[in-house]
């Protein structure tokens, strides 16, 4: 019986934990809504630090990594980003975390160390964002025949009416255009 009390009451606990870090959520969410990411910031602190153990977790680092690009605190939005990467405990979150990980790590400058963190990644349904992403980079180490495949293949994942393939398409139609050749005659 104590067994089975006790197994009851961790279970009670859990719930308990689980709809505190909710809450938590909730409310850093309609602070970030309201424009107020001091306060937002605030929740996200208080969930990474009680709450580390649930997803929310991740997705107060997340926000919290917004909040830091928003400042152009590209430091400090990094680290929440590994963090969420490393603490990601739904498959789908971790490939967010590492998308956006590897666009502030470009954004730097950090072309090499952004394609080691989306090589080797299985996408799932991120296929098309990795794809893209990969393209961008690419592009901008100047391989320009690997940026062509990158974005081919991201079309090839996207619906026709998708407006992130007709952003796409005007990459991969760029790219036609940088590599012909530039006459004198213009």
């Amino acid at each position: 019986l104590a067994a089975l009390f006790g197994g009851r009451a961790w279970f009670e606990q859990q719930d308990r934990h689980a709809e505190s870090a909710s809450a938590n959520y909730e409310a850093m969410m309609q602070e970030l809504n309201s424009n107020q990411s001091d306060k937002a910031a605030d929740y996200a602190a208080q969930i990474l630090g009680q709450y580390a153990d649930t997803p929310y977790a991740t997705l107060a680092a997340l926000t919290m990594a917004k909040i830091k690009v928003d400042a152009n605190d590209l430091v400090a939005a990094k680290s929440h980003l590994r963090w969420a990467v490393d603490h990601a405990t739904q498959g789908e979150l971790s490939l967010v975390a590492q998308l956006r990980l590897a666009r502030v790590l470009a954004s730097e400058g950090n072309h090499d160390e952004a394609m080691e963190l989306v090589s080797g990644v299985q996408p799932g349904s991120y296929k098309a964002a990795f794809e893209e992403l990969r393209g961008d980079l690419y592009v901008a180490k100047g391989q320009i025949e690997q940026a062509r495949t990158a974005y081919t293949l991201a079309l090839a994942t996207l619906d026709q009416g998708s407006r992130l393939r007709q952003f796409v398409q005007l990459k991969l139609d760029d790219l036609g255009k940088a590599a012909e050749p530039v006459t004198g005659d213009s």
